[in-house]
């Protein structure tokens, strides 16, 4: 995810509507610097989603190794890979 000058590495856990893209974690939206309140907070636009497919995080609720795959990945897509 990114938005403005940050990034957050984050894992793709549920599934939602076909047509509705945007939802992320409370952790995600406060790292991203966006008010993160279920009932005012969130934005609009300015959010970037990067999908890594067929990629995985073992343990899936390791954030290290979220950060790791990510940064990873991240790096093979800026070098056209």
């Amino acid at each position: 995810l990114v938005h403005r000058d940050r990034v957050r590495y984050a894992v793709v856990g549920d599934v939602g509507p076909r047509d509705i893209i945007g939802e992320a974690s409370y952790a995600a939206a406060e790292a991203l610097g966006i008010p993160a309140d279920p009932h005012g907070g969130g934005t609009d636009s300015g959010v970037t989603y990067i999908v890594f497919k067929d990629t995985r995080v073992d343990p899936i609720e390791d954030r290290g190794a979220a950060v790791a795959v990510g940064e990873r990945l991240a790096r093979m897509f800026a070098r056209g890979r």
